[in-house]
């Protein structure tokens, strides 16, 4: 019954749909971490790389002060001579500008144009404030919306007893904006990195889970009347795609089972129906006041009867087969399986029998399903050979032939092959496949008494035990049947 989804009810997400959303986010968390790190390293070595040109300014003007003038050894003495010294050789960059002080009053500013001018009352102001004396102190500053990276740094001269102060500042704003359109820029190429990888995961995801679709609807659409539908599928290239080829294989055993259990029902239904219409028609004309005839016909019924227990019991065989534990393996040592065969073949009818066991060892199978196979291959070549004749059966080793090997799923290193040979009327090549279906009959021999269950039940052990079941015949010179039991399992 299809699921409906109403108020309250959600509709479930597709694995198409699961499958990208946890793409997407994996990749947006991916994205996103990584920009905090590399933008984050930037901000970081944005604000090292300016507080160490701060400071390399104030050591700039320390160095002067020690070397003093050109056309002296000795160091400044003169805060206003070493301010314009250093100002007439140091020139501010784009994003910088400075001012000196001397006793809280702006002595000198560097010449040229500068992007910001420190010469502004508040810039003294914060200076004063900020300034420790043998110290240089590197702040944040807001001035006519400039975010300023700044360094207030006290200058002290041997002999000089005015207080001197270099302030140089740089702008950390207009920098900071240009890593922050990085980050914009970054962003942008992010969000179509993760709409192009979805859109294009979305395409892909569906070409790869179509098969899943496809299975879905096909799963939809079998039962029991139709088992036809398969999953359409271009390449098994991949784990989903080979789920709908094993998923394709698996309808066509489902469908060749029905069909044989279709064919097996009408089969069975038209071999009880004979012995039934015989039991009937006999019990309709019976005259209950003649003995002789009750007799006659009480004795066809028990006959028919029989056979008709023979068929069920041939049929339960054939559906136990089915069943996991139809057969118990063990050791089996070949030799004793040979010496059984020997000692209760002779019960199957009048011939002459010859029992050789060449092969030495153990086998991996069940014994009593090994003798229930080979007795019922005794049983039909003495059906269909002249009493008296020799019927000869072998155990041997031998290795796998073509034909075995294209008919076992898995092909062992060596076989224990039982081969059941008589000198009868043998059997037609045309014939040879179908005398192995259930209820199949040779139409040479269709006078014989038989179920025609015989030989499925032979395939079915041999294949029971992994091994299969051959057939070379020669009309007018008899047949040899061979069972192929794997040596290990």
């Amino acid at each position: 019954m299809p699921q409906r989804f109403g108020r309250g009810t959600s509709r479930p997400w597709s694995v198409r749909a699961r499958v990208i959303a946890l793409v997407v986010t994996m990749l947006t968390i991916g994205l996103t971490l990584a920009g905090l790190v590399v933008f984050t390293v930037q901000f970081s070595d944005l604000n090292r790389r300016i507080d160490s040109e701060l400071l390399q300014e104030v050591d700039e003007v320390r160095e002067l002060a020690r070397n003093g003038p050109p056309t002296t050894d000795l160091p400044y003495t003169d805060l206003g001579q070493l301010f314009e010294a250093y100002l007439s050789v140091s020139l501010p960059n784009e994003h910088e500008s400075m001012v000196t002080l001397i006793d809280a009053v702006v002595a000198f500013i560097p010449g040229g144009e500068m992007a910001f001018s420190l010469n502004d009352p508040r810039v003294v102001e914060v200076a004063q404030e900020r300034r420790i004396p043998g110290r240089a102190v590197i702040f944040d500053f807001a001035l006519d919306e400039r975010d300023l990276r700044m360094i207030v740094s006290d200058v002290a001269l041997p002999e000089e007893q005015r207080e001197g102060t270099l302030v140089v500042a740089i702008d950390a704003g207009t920098q900071r904006a240009a890593i922050w359109r990085q980050v914009g820029t970054y962003a942008l190429v992010a969000l179509g990195v993760i709409l192009l990888t979805g859109a294009t995961g979305y395409v892909v995801a569906g070409r790869l889970l179509r098969p899943l679709t496809d299975l879905a609807a096909a799963a939809s659409t079998i039962d029991a009347e139709d088992l036809t539908q398969r999953v359409k599928v271009s390449s098994a290239d991949n784990d989903v795609a080979q789920l709908a080829v094993t998923f394709n294989q698996m309808l066509d055993r489902l469908e060749r089972g029905v069909a044989d259990q279709r064919q097996f029902l009408d089969d069975a239904a038209h071999e009880l129906r004979t012995p039934l219409t015989i039991i009937r028609g006999n019990l309709e004309i019976m005259d209950v006041g003649d003995v002789e005839d009750v007799d006659q016909t009480r004795e066809l019924v028990l006959d028919e009867t029989d056979r008709m227990k023979r068929l069920v019991d041939d049929l339960l065989m054939l559906a136990r087969s089915q069943r996991p534990d139809f057969v118990t393996f063990e050791s089996v040592d070949v030799q004793a399986l040979g010496r059984e065969i020997q000692d209760k073949v002779h019960r199957v009818s009048h011939h002459e029998w010859e029992v050789s066991t060449t092969a030495a060892g153990v086998v991996i199978g069940d014994r009593q399903r090994l003798q229930q196979a080979t007795f019922q291959l005794a049983a039909n070549a003495a059906k269909f050979s002249e009493d008296g004749s020799r019927v000869e059966i072998s155990l041997s080793w031998s290795p796998p032939t073509a034909e075995v090997a294209g008919r076992v799923a898995q092909v062992a290193n060596r076989y224990l092959v039982i081969a059941v040979r008589d000198h009868g009327t043998g059997i037609s090549p045309e014939e040879a496949e179908r005398i192995f279906e259930r209820f199949g009959r040779s139409e040479s021999h269709h006078t014989v008494e038989g179920s025609g269950l015989g030989l499925p039940i032979v395939v079915v052990i041999a294949e029971a035990h992994r091994g299969t079941v051959t057939l070379d015949s020669v009309l007018g010179s008899g047949s040899t049947f061979r069972i192929w039991i794997p040596a290990e399992m």
